[in-house]
Formats: structure tokens, sequence, C-alpha cells
């Protein structure tokens, strides 16, 4: 009997803090569109380049912006534009800088003649620097973290 009123206790208060959600403002990136209507896409962003050389990390660790368009560089599991010009041989011809050392070392520390498959998706962490207003504030400070 005293697990049913905590049951219904339970049940009761879900419904309560349901109900509280739902009068909540929630806003989408998708604006008023519904989530089943066909996306525009996008304005295309005006890619910066480089004043010389790259651009300034914000923090030791940073990975390096792309400074050129990537908009047609292709990816897939068989092949990698990138390393058409950032390869371990081919920078050296075109006088591109090489993919990091740290990218051909597999989670055991084993040195790899290719890039580790952990590293293989490069515009997973590098992209191109882009004029567009950021969506949220940017709060980081390189030297204390988050204001």
């Amino acid at each position: 009997m005293r697990t049913a009123k905590i049951e219904v206790l339970l049940l009761a208060a879900c419904l309560v803090l349901a109900g509280s959600a739902a009068a909540v403002d929630l806003r989408s990136l998708r604006g008023d569109r519904p989530l089943d209507a066909r996306s525009s896409r996008p304005a295309r962003a005006k890619v910066i380049l480089p004043e010389k050389g790259e651009f300034p990390k914000s923090y030791k660790t940073h990975p390096p912006m792309i400074p050129h368009r990537v908009d047609k560089t292709r990816i897939s599991l068989k092949k990698n534009q990138c390393l058409k010009c950032h390869g371990e041989l081919e920078h050296k011809e075109i006088d591109a800088p090489m993919v990091s050392k740290t990218h051909f070392v597999d989670r055991q520390g084993r040195r790899l003649g290719h890039v580790s498959t952990r590293y293989y998706f490069c515009t997973q962490c590098h992209a191109p620097q882009v004029d567009k207003t950021p969506i949220v504030q940017n709060l980081f400070d390189a030297q204390g973290g988050a204001r």
C-alpha cells in the first residue's frame, strides 16, 4: 500500500514538471520551420585568409585553422583529399604544412605508416575561418578558461 502511494506521488510530480516544462518558451536554430519541412541552404560564408602564414592559435593545443576554402574538399572512408597536399610525402612538392606527426600515432602509441583513423577526418578539428556572427557569445579566455 505504501509503495502505491509513493508511485502516485512520483507520477503526480512528473506531471507537474512536464506541465511546467511545456510552459517554457523554447526556440530552435531552425526558427519557426517545422522539423519535417525542408531546410534552406545557408548562405555561403566568406572565408577569411590569414595575412601571412597561418592564423594565430588561441591556446597551445588549439588545432590550426585551415587558411583556404574546403567546401569542395572531399573526405570519405576511401579517400582524403587533404592528404594530397598535406601528406607526409606530398607536402614538400607544393610547400604546404605536413599533417602533424602526432596524427601518425595510434592509441597504443605505435608509429604508423599512415594517418591514424583517429585523425583521418580532418574537419572534425580543423575548420576554415569565416566571416560570420557567432550564434552564441564566446566567453573563452585562453589564459583562464571560460569567463
